[in-house]
């Protein structure tokens, strides 16, 4: 965790210089500054070597799955045999660039201890600078760019690679030297610390796995040890270096014009305001509310912080998590969706949501299971409204890790779903009281189209000499749907039956006409199939038919797809329920 604390304190920093010109290129750059391409600082850019694996070698390679979270992994290294003395050998610094492959492609790390005899293979690029002094703040640039550097890749899919020339021409905004040298300041001793870190890590596993079998039989007894004292040292040394990161800054703002991402606080106040969040977030597993909120008061006098959102109140968090999902284009009623359940949540739980851990989610999901006995589908919608929530606290740094990853997905059962048989059909058709009741069946019946979809359409939506119409789905995509000649027939009759001036394809019969809304039209349906005797009739049971017919009569799955506006065929699958008859047919045809 303390590793994960200072490589987020670390890019925020760096973060600070690149980010507002990276916005806008049109930025004058501060006297000293200057875009770059990584060829005009580096000595050496090259793949690694071709290894010969040899187990009695005192030389370790480095491959692609040693570059991981930014952080270089030793352990999984393997010794070979070097054919000769190398310049390829790793030096403090060197920046390693994963150049190869599917899904660990554009993973960086940088070597932050003094290696010996340390190569990496070829699937790995290094990037070595000539000046010292910018090698840090290229590698904390790269780790918040590798969707950028694996984007340059060249080659199809499961042969795509990086090409060196392509790392060259990387371009980034370079700051003056004193403004690195006052960076590296920071950055130095972070490194060293995460370094000291790792191996004291693997010090640690190495004494557990060593003690555990004397704990476990117990011939140690540790039960007058004070564990409070270990690793002080470490505690000690990150509480100076984050004193030492509020002593450093801030940046003179004469070296940093046009910054409008700092006003109206300067960078010093922005690299308080992180760590202090960093601080608050840390602590907010401990601290009920209370005692929270007079944390986040003491953060706030502490670093005199004047910006508005300096420590983030839980109370607006909901608020900007739903205005989020607006602009991403969520309709009115999944924002709706979101906030009854979210809200729910937080009013059973009662703690703040940073506080909120897996096992919270776990009891709420158990008592909710109990209250309420959902379907299995149910619960694993709240769960999936758990997991989009919490995973939007964590990429806007309100937590460090989402609580509902290790909540895995609700296995839901397989039910085959009622369709409407052809009899069942023809006995609604003929039992509608209206013209508009037999209008609507005849349009769910022919095009497939959802409820929601039906009571938006207007009459200007209609196509009668195409026999189409234009519905707006889900995600607000539009789309054709066709209807067949009955359908055009009825639609016609019930349209000049119409005395209202109302733009909606389907109205009220009172005096307002006002437009139909899906729990009218529902409720409308149920009441057919009660006086008929046709059991569960409801709009989508119409679109579930549609699928199931057009798949049993040969139609290709992707037209299907096309027909019912899914973005994902798995979707349209389980819609088209094969006829049992069929299946009994080809048994026959194929098996006997």
């Amino acid at each position: 965790m303390l590793n994960d604390y200072l490589l987020e304190l670390l890019k925020a920093s760096a973060k600070n210089f690149y980010a507002d010109y990276e916005r806008n290129e049109d930025l004058e750059l501060p006297e000293g500054w200057r875009w770059v391409e990584i060829d005009e600082i580096a000595e050496m850019v090259c793949r690694g070597i071709t290894p010969k694996y040899n187990p009695d070698s005192d030389e370790t390679v480095l491959g692609q799955t040693c570059v991981r979270n930014n952080l270089v992994l030793l352990e999984n290294g393997r010794l070979h045999m070097p054919k000769k003395v190398t310049e390829k050998w790793l030096q403090k610094y060197d920046l390693l660039i994963n150049s190869t492959g599917v899904g660990s492609l554009g993973r960086t790390a940088q070597v932050w201890f003094e290696p010996s005899k340390l190569v990496v293979d070829s699937h790995v690029t290094i990037v070595r600078c000539e000046n010292a002094k910018h090698a840090l703040y290229l590698g904390f640039w790269a780790f918040e760019h590798e969707k950028y550097i694996e984007s340059l890749h060249t080659g199809s899919t499961g042969q795509t690679e990086l090409p060196r020339d392509h790392v060259k021409a990387i371009r980034f905004v370079l700051p003056s030297e004193e403004e690195l040298e006052k960076f590296n300041a920071i950055a130095v001793p972070a490194v060293e610390l995460i370094v000291a870190n790792q191996r004291e890590s693997k010090r640690l596993a190495e004494l557990r796995d060593a003690l555990l079998p004397k704990l476990m039989s117990g011939e140690i007894d540790v039960s007058k040890v004070d564990l409070t004292q270990l690793n002080n040292h470490f505690l000690l040394q990150s509480s100076k270096l984050e004193f030492k990161c509020i002593i450093q800054y801030p940046f003179s703002k004469q070296t940093l014009p046009n910054r409008s991402m700092l006003q109206p606080c300067d960078l010093g106040e922005k690299m308080n305001e992180t760590l202090a969040n960093q601080i608050a977030n840390k602590m907010s597993i401990y601290l009920n509310s209370v005692q929270m909120k007079a944390l986040q008061n003491v953060l706030a006098e502490t670093f005199k912080l004047t910006s508005s959102n300096a420590i983030h109140d839980d109370r607006n968090i909901l608020d900007l998590f739903l205005q989020a999902k607006k602009v991403e284009g969520c309709s009115p009623q999944t924002i709706k969706y979101y906030q009854s359940v979210i809200q729910k949540i937080s009013d059973q739980i009662q703690k703040p949501f940073p506080q909120i851990t897996t096992e919270d989610l776990r009891n709420y999901l158990d008592s909710y299971q109990e209250r309420k006995s959902p379907s299995r589908v149910t619960l694993d919608n709240i769960r999936r409204i758990m997991s989009t929530f919490f995973s939007w606290l964590e990429d806007e740094e309100y937590i460090v890790k989402s609580p509902v990853r290790r909540i895995k997905r609700v296995k839901t059962i397989s039910v085959i779903k009622e369709t409407f048989t052809d009899e069942q059909i023809e006995i609604i058709r003929d039992g509608c009281p209206t013209l508009r009741d037999r209008a609507i069946i005849e349009l769910l019946s022919s095009t497939g189209i959802r409820i929601g979809e039906l009571v938006r359409l207007n009459k200007t939506d209609i196509n009668f000499l195409e026999r189409e119409c234009i519905v707006l789905g889900k995600g607000n995509k539009e789309r054709r749907a066709y209807f067949d000649a009955k359908t055009k027939i009825y639609l016609e009759r019930y349209l000049k039956s119409r005395n209202d001036n109302n733009p909606a394809l389907f109205v009220g019969f009172n005096t307002s006409h006002k437009r139909l809304t899906i729990g009218a039209i529902e409720d409308r349906l149920r009441s057919i199939g009660k006086r008929l005797g046709v059991n569960k009739v409801y709009p989508h049971k119409f679109r579930r038919t549609l699928a199931t017919n057009a798949i049993d009569r040969g139609m290709p799955i992707e037209q299907v797809q096309k027909l019912l506006g899914h973005s994902r065929i798995d979707t349209t699958m389980h819609y088209a329920l094969v006829n049992e008859s069929n299946v009994k047919a080809s048994h026959r045809r194929y098996l006997t």
